[in-house]
């Protein structure tokens, strides 16, 4: 009795051994394979809009809760991305680490998720299928890409609730693991709504766990299922916007859609080369309007691997149950309703793949414990250690195209050269950086791609970089083009008006008719009260007016500080010294504009005849990089008595 206590205490010894070893290789190795990520920057594709220009990260917290961002609804994301905006502010390095990080914890998750639902009996395959999940580069997209940060959090909810659920069938079916699962799975569903898949995950665990069918295998998920209808019906109607949605596929061809993104995610998983940062669509302008044969074929060669597999594996829970978990967790973001401009994403791929690795470790254990196999077992692990190398490097290289918004969407370029809208996203990037003759470069070379959709962005954005530039006949020109194209386009009709402000000369009634038609068509257009107030006071003389258009914004937008300052400069001009100070006090300390406010403030207490206050404003305001006149500084000098 006591050998037998003794063999049994040391083989609980070495399996502890053995799955600290693991854990330790797993976590190191997927550590090394993403180390590029921490050189990375941000991409001009989202990040704009979730990290440096998101109005809800300073926002209290019933608002982010009570709202969808960009086509989401996912307020727990949001709320991270607010607490990392206070640690980190623009510095992209922390975005990239919180990333990191979830991932690591994510791959150390699948560790225990396989080795649970296994029964702690097969160390090699928990091994296998966390690596794969941890360097494979379909995964790049989910970590490096700093917007996806939903993705990585769902997936840490999602992969824990798994685990309370295995700690449910296995230990009794105690409830207050269920209880723990459903308190994760609302924090999944909050993160992000591709959560919805969980409780058909958790039918395929009882399948594995081989749980007999009876009424509570759904009775034990109600809850479970009736936050996924919610939450479905919730993301559906966060995006039923035309924007996301792709209203220019046919009805017909969605089907095809949806079976050739299965093959795409199928073939990307044996062989992870190509990868892109977009797969648009085919273009019904290259295309004449017909599908690609391969489009065609999806369906039947779908089908033709579903019965294969089946007739071959049916009797294997193992390779069944890895297909299924796939086949699940996948069908949510297979395009049979043709939402957004991609066909695939590899960001998609990021918990399905789990079943795929699963199985894959299963068929390696099988082979490498194939007794037929045993004098070639040292060729197979090397085997094995060679693919690990493989993904591992086109992880690294597959990172350093996520670097900055050039390569990246470079690299989309290179992929697909017919796509406008990647053209015009880096155009972007280069307007962002002030670059505008290589923005113009790019937006045309958008337009000239885009035969079919006929967007009015690159337009827009060219006569842009033209005003910007100082080119105003050739921006009147494109935006008299979008304009008479889609006359109740308000952007290129306030876009306009802004060339006619601030041409030489300047047309001001030109100017004021479209800020007039602008606001017309939208009353909430805040950028358009801001430059017709301008314009009223710059151009018309009539402040008065000005001052109602800056009152309009701020109701609109509490605490504008443009607007604050254009109504102090609109009361200084007429002669209200006081009532724009007052308006240049409330802004003073929170804008960062080389001192401008603090010498219209000097201005406004010469004009009170303050000169010893206008001095010390002035003098702060050269402090901090504005140019002040310094006629008017000697004139105040001599009003005190100062030499």
């Amino acid at each position: 009795m006591a050998v037998k206590k003794v063999v049994k205490k040391q083989v609980v010894i070495q399996e502890i051994i053995n799955v600290k070893t693991a854990l330790i290789a797993l976590v190191a190795l997927t550590f090394i394979a993403f180390l590029p990520a921490f050189n990375n920057d941000y991409v001009f594709w989202d990040d704009p809009q979730y990290i440096l220009n998101n109005p809800l990260l300073t926002a209290p917290i019933k608002v982010i809760f009570s709202q969808y961002y960009m086509w989401n609804y996912h307020p727990l994301t949001i709320l991270v991305y607010s607490i990392e905006h206070k640690f980190f502010g623009s510095a992209m390095l922390g975005y990239h680490a919180v990333s990191l990080l979830f991932h690591l914890s994510n791959t150390v998750l699948v560790f225990f998720f396989i080795y649970y639902l296994l029964g702690k009996k097969n160390v090699l395959i928990t091994f296998i299928t966390a690596i794969l999940f941890g360097v494979h580069p379909m995964h790049v997209e989910s970590v490096a890409w700093a917007s996806e940060l939903k993705d990585v959090m769902y997936t840490f909810f999602f992969l824990a609730a798994l685990i309370c659920y295995v700690f449910y069938m296995q230990q009794g079916r105690k409830n207050k693991y269920l209880m723990y699962a459903l308190v994760l799975y609302l924090l999944s569903l909050i993160s992000k709504g591709q959560a919805v898949t969980l409780p058909l995950s958790f039918l395929l665990v009882d399948y594995f766990l081989k749980r007999k069918p009876a009424v509570n295998m759904i009775t034990d998920k109600l809850l479970f299922f009736i936050l996924s209808i919610v939450f479905g019906v919730v993301a559906i109607k966060a995006q039923d916007n035309s924007i996301v949605i792709n209203a220019n596929s046919q009805a017909f061809q969605n089907l095809f859609f949806g079976f050739y993104a299965l093959c795409l995610y199928l073939y990307k998983f044996i062989l992870p080369i190509n990868l892109s940062g977009l797969y648009a669509y085919p273009n019904p302008a290259e295309t004449n309007f017909s599908l690609p044969t391969i489009v065609y074929a999806s369906p039947v060669i779908v089908l033709i691997l579903l019965f294969a597999t089946y007739r071959i594996f049916r009797r294997d829970r193992y390779v069944m149950f890895g297909v299924l978990f796939f086949l699940f967790n996948i069908s949510t973001v297979l395009k049979f309703i043709p939402v957004s401009e991609a066909i695939i994403a590899d960001r998609y791929s990021y918990i399905p793949y789990i079943g795929l690795f699963f199985a894959i470790g299963y068929g390696f254990n099988k082979l490498l414990n194939n007794p037929a196999y045993k004098s070639s077992k040292k060729i197979i692990q090397y085997g094995g250690m060679t693919v690990l190398v493989l993904l591992a490097s086109l992880t690294w290289a597959r990172i350093t195209v996520w670097k900055d918004s050039y390569s990246f969407w470079g690299d989309v370029i290179k992929k697909d050269s017919t796509y406008w809208h990647s053209y015009e996203c880096l155009g972007d990037a280069y307007f962002d950086k002030n670059d505008y003759d290589d923005a113009i470069t790019y937006f045309k070379g958008s337009i000239d791609k885009d035969k079919f959709f006929q967007s009015n962005g690159a337009r827009m954005n060219l006569g842009l970089c033209y005003f910007r530039k100082g080119m105003y006949p050739d921006a009147l020109k494109v935006y008299d083009e979008v304009i008479n194209r889609t006359p109740g386009e308000v952007k290129a009709l306030y876009q306009r008006g802004l060339v006619y402000q601030y041409e030489t000369p300047p047309q001001p009634e030109l100017a004021l008719a479209d800020y007039n038609k602008t606001l017309e068509l939208d009353p909430n257009y805040v950028d358009a009260y801001l430059n017709r107030g301008s314009l009223y006071v710059d151009q018309l003389g009539k402040n008065d007016l000005g001052i109602a258009d800056f009152n309009k914004l701020l109701e609109l937008e509490p605490g504008n500080a443009d607007a604050i300052i254009d109504r102090g400069i609109a009361n200084y001009r007429k002669g209200n010294f006081d009532e724009a100070l007052n308006n240049y006090n409330q802004v003073l300390g929170r804008v960062n504009d080389k001192g401008k406010t603090y010498f219209l403030s000097a201005l406004a207490y010469a004009g009170k005849q303050e000169y010893t206050k206008a001095l010390q404003n002035a003098e702060q305001a050269q402090k901090l990089g504005s140019n002040v006149d310094q006629n008017l500084v000697k004139d105040w000098q001599s009003k005190t008595g100062k030499n």
